[in-house]
């Protein structure tokens, strides 16, 4: 009996390894949604193993806002803790700065854009800033050929202070991909010095 219930054990622990393994090699599709108005709202979702699951919802601010918090106790005092780095502390903090770029680079090589839509209007207070930001951005809008996957489109807005529109993107990635650069990463930051 103790091996049988041994052998079923073992059994269950294969097959969820094997499971983590599929969703570990097969693609994810990650839908994001933004809008501004008429108030604010984001909402990601995930549908596994290359799209053929239902949307998996993975965050929306408005069953966020739902949620309430409740006050906090008065009674119970927060202690104030003293922030100091260490020399050691400060010497890794830094390492981990400099390679973060990297890894920022890294983690974003894998994903592929299937369908992005953004529709904005941007504004500063300042028209001449507004002017600066919008000659920054027009490589981006008009680096890539505008079709059915990509469409960007921000209006400069000279009279106000504004961020509105909305953005809509479909994004596509394997799982496994990201081990890579986050090996490289906890090298760079943590390993030994050279």
């Amino acid at each position: 009996m103790i091996t049988g219930l041994l052998y079923g054990v073992l059994w269950a622990v294969a097959m969820l390894a094997m499971l983590l393994l599929v969703l570990l090699v097969t693609p994810i599709k990650l839908d994001l949604s933004m809008r501004t108005s008429p108030k604010w709202r984001l909402k990601i979702a995930a549908r596994l193993l290359g799209g053929l699951t239902p949307p998996i919802p993975i965050h929306d601010s408005d069953r966020q806002r739902a949620k309430k918090k409740k006050p906090p106790d008065p009674k119970r005092k927060r202690r104030k803790k003293e922030t100091g780095l260490s020399r050691p502390a400060f010497a890794k903090g830094r390492r981990m700065i400099s390679a973060a770029p990297d890894l920022l680079i890294d983690l974003l090589r894998p994903i592929h854009i299937q369908y992005l839509k953004v529709d904005m209007d941007i504004g500063l207070m300042n028209p001449a800033d507004t002017g600066q930001l919008f000659g920054l951005l027009v490589p981006v809008i008009y680096s890539r050929r505008q079709n059915d996957t990509v469409s960007i489109t921000v209006r400069p807005d000279f009279t106000a202070a504004r961020l509105s529109g909305e953005i809509t993107a479909m994004l596509n990635f394997i799982p496994v991909a990201f081990i890579p650069p986050a090996i490289r990463f906890a090298w760079r930051a943590f390993g030994p010095r050279s």
